[in-house]
């Protein structure tokens, strides 16, 4: 099947599910069943707004992280209210900035394919950026990978100057 066709299918299955759940609505006999037949259409149509917009942006790529998030938390704060969009972003910070703090305590310790991750994916301004926002987390998991091991094995802690490494870090993605 050709994409040409493959897109016309999903629009005329789109047109056909908006025009059955309103051809619903009409011809429901009771309020309730008119209502829950609205809010099945409303709910379709922020369901196909937010996974178009989705799949756009991932046809475009990552650079637009924050749009693509807050097209996310737009659809769980409708479908699920505010406390579970706290939560997700809370999970994501979590996620995110874990995975951060372990490239940045990589390429702290000279790891070339750390060091090549950020000049891949970051410019020097985004790295500033989410180094400061991610900071807490770079601590948590210094903390956490060399602190607490250390004291178990009863091995020396590696050093770490946050400082140095946001210097050399900034030098690194500048020389891009």
């Amino acid at each position: 099947m050709s994409q040409s066709k493959d897109f016309w299918i999903l629009v005329g299955l789109t047109i056909a599910i908006i025009a059955t759940l309103i051809l619903s609505i009409y011809t429901s006999p009771t309020y309730t069943q008119k209502t829950t037949y609205i809010n099945s259409l409303i709910l379709f149509i922020e369901v196909l707004f937010i996974s178009s917009a989705t799949i756009l942006i991932l046809w475009k790529g990552f650079k637009n992280f924050a749009l693509m998030l807050t097209i996310i938390l737009a659809a769980i704060t409708s479908l699920f209210g505010i406390e579970a969009a706290i939560i997700a972003s809370l999970f994501t910070y979590i996620t995110w900035g874990f995975a951060f703090s372990i490239e940045v305590l990589l390429a702290h310790n000279g790891v070339q394919g750390a060091i090549n991750w950020f000049k891949k994916h970051y410019s020097s301004r985004m790295f500033s950026i989410e180094y400061k926002v991610f900071y807490p987390l770079i601590k948590l998991m210094h903390f956490l990978l060399e602190t607490i091991p250390s004291k178990i094995y009863k091995e020396p802690i590696l050093d770490f100057d946050p400082d140095e490494l946001y210097t050399a870090m900034m030098n690194e993605l500048s020389k891009q």
